[in-house]
């Protein structure tokens, strides 16, 4: 379920998100409204359209452009291979292999209608999936670690049990869960709170936040700790958690699904009868820029690549994190001073992430190995204090994320041994079991950038330039697939499902 965006390969083969209506809130997502060029999204003609970027979000609007549209369609990749953080590589065993994703994984049955009209569309099968999460805080002094699945995991450890901390994280689990989902019914101008500042105020304890928010939040996005654990906008995180069932205490989880034969399935699907011609790999490129005046008919966009070839367009989609898109526009002093204001208040990080079968990068205790593993190095363990500091302890120690490929795309243990992803190990894996590295781009939801989505609407399909992405909302597939569907209908596509437009991914 990790968040999208760019990705490169440093070892292996290559390089690394559900509209469902909040009934009872009366503050809806920062969903940008595209409302595109007039002469562009009108004319019924042939136009001639560039997608930069072959993630999610670029696929998505090939395919909805070339076989749903009358328009000729060129895609453009800065990397030797298509899919951006749709990266199915295959994992080894002896003889036998298999084909892992490791960088988008999972989606789930009631947050991703638009992706998963997708699929059925294109005869992509999908298979059942467990998420499932724990933290393992290990030290000098021993270790700490608990699992969500069950009450045995929840009280891994015997001492866990008689643990003041632990019962009070317990009793904020619930709280959180039951009152968190206010912050949804607040106006939008009060929702740039940030996590941090919502649990001081309401007073949740340092072990809670420490041991249980920040580590599903962290893994959530894939974001280390220090990026996300006070500056994560509260009601963002609230809502996503709402809408993935994470607030329901006691009541069913979602169907969580995995894509038969990976992730790379459905892009084999859609690019079997695309031209190669037109499929442009190993192109960067560097700049997009138009004629003064793009309300003439004969207003055209220029892309330029990193071998310095120029061609034009009618329309240009970005198909990249924010900061690549800002780059390319703003060659030769192009961009607008709103299209850098808005674009310019997105981030991202880069995270590396690691295909091993190294078990030490998994919690101690078998009996907790889940789906999401969060695992820390401290200085020392979390202590039994009620403390509601804001200073946290995940700054400043050693943190990563391994998910369990087993578990996510049932992999038999037996047979496979370990299957494991790790997101910034805090050690190497044993060299010997290392069988890929990749570099992944995921944005950072800053408050910054939840206001500048709302204002998107300003500069999207301006110039002829339109921007798609899961970083436009919640960073999530469906979001990815959303934003290009509503492009692409805006430029005279029919996508042949009914495409609804609020994510709550």
């Amino acid at each position: 379920m990790q968040s999208d965006t760019a990705e490169h390969t440093i070892i292996g083969s290559d390089r690394v998100m559900g509209i469902r209506h909040l009934d009872n809130f009366s503050t809806s997502p920062p969903i940008p409204c595209y409302q595109l060029d007039v002469h562009v999204a009108q004319k019924t003609g042939q136009k001639e359209i560039a997608i930069v970027g072959s993630g999610g979000a670029g696929i998505a609007a090939l395919w909805a452009l070339h076989y749903h549209s009358p328009h000729r369609v060129h895609l453009y990749e800065a990397a030797p291979r298509l899919g951006g953080h749709i990266n199915t590589v295959q994992f080894r065993k002896g003889s036998e292999s298999v084909n892992v994703d490791t960088g988008f994984i999972v989606l789930n049955n009631s947050t991703y209608p638009n992706f998963l009209n997708f699929l059925r569309t294109i005869n992509v099968p999908t298979t059942p999936s467990e998420m499932s999460f724990s933290v393992s805080r290990a030290s000098d002094s021993g270790t700490f670690e608990w699992a969500g699945s069950s009450l045995t995991g929840l009280f891994a450890q015997r001492k866990s049990f008689f643990s003041p901390s632990m019962w009070r994280m317990l009793f904020d689990m619930v709280r959180f869960n039951h009152f968190a989902p206010d912050l949804l019914r607040q106006p939008d101008e009060d929702n740039t709170i940030t996590i941090g500042e919502y649990l001081e105020k309401e007073g949740y304890s340092a072990f809670f936040r420490d041991n249980y928010l920040i580590p599903l939040t962290a893994s959530t996005w894939s974001t280390s700790p220090d990026k996300c654990n006070l500056q994560f906008p509260a009601a963002t995180l609230v809502r996503f958690l709402y809408n993935h069932n994470l607030l329901n205490t006691l009541g069913p989880g979602l169907e969580w699904l995995g894509i038969a034969n990976g992730a790379k399935s459905y892009i084999d699907a859609v690019m079997a009868d695309f031209p190669s011609e037109r499929i442009h790999l190993n192109q960067r490129v560097v700049s997009i820029t138009t004629d003064p005046d793009t309300n003439k008919p004969s207003s055209r966009i220029h892309l330029t690549t990193a071998n310095d070839r120029t061609t034009t367009y009618d329309h240009v989609i970005i198909a990249t994190p924010a900061p690549h898109a800002l780059s390319m526009i703003s060659s030769f002093s192009s961009a607008t001073p709103t299209e850098i204001s808005i674009l310019s208040s997105f981030q991202t990080t880069t995270n590396t992430a690691i295909l091993h079968s190294d078990a030490s990068l998994l919690p101690v205790s078998p009996r907790i190995h889940s789906t999401w593993n969060y695992l820390s190095h401290s200085l020392s363990l979390p202590t039994d204090s009620f403390s509601t500091s804001t200073s946290t302890s995940t700054s400043t120690d050693q943190v990563c994320i391994t998910y369990n490929m087993n578990k996510a795309q049932n992999f038999p243990l037996s047979k496979y041994g370990p299957i494991l992803v790790t997101m910034n190990p805090v050690c190497m894996p044993d060299a010997h079991t290392i069988q890929g590295v990749y570099e992944y781009e995921h944005p950072l939801f800053t408050p910054a950038a939840i206001k500048a989505q709302a204002l998107l609407p300003h500069i999207q399909g301006t110039r002829g330039i339109s921007y798609v992405g899961a970083w436009t909302m919640y960073g999530f597939h469906e979001d990815a697939f959303t934003t290009a569907f509503e492009v692409a209908e805006g430029l005279g596509a029919r996508v042949p499902f009914e495409v609804g437009y609020l994510s709550t991914a």
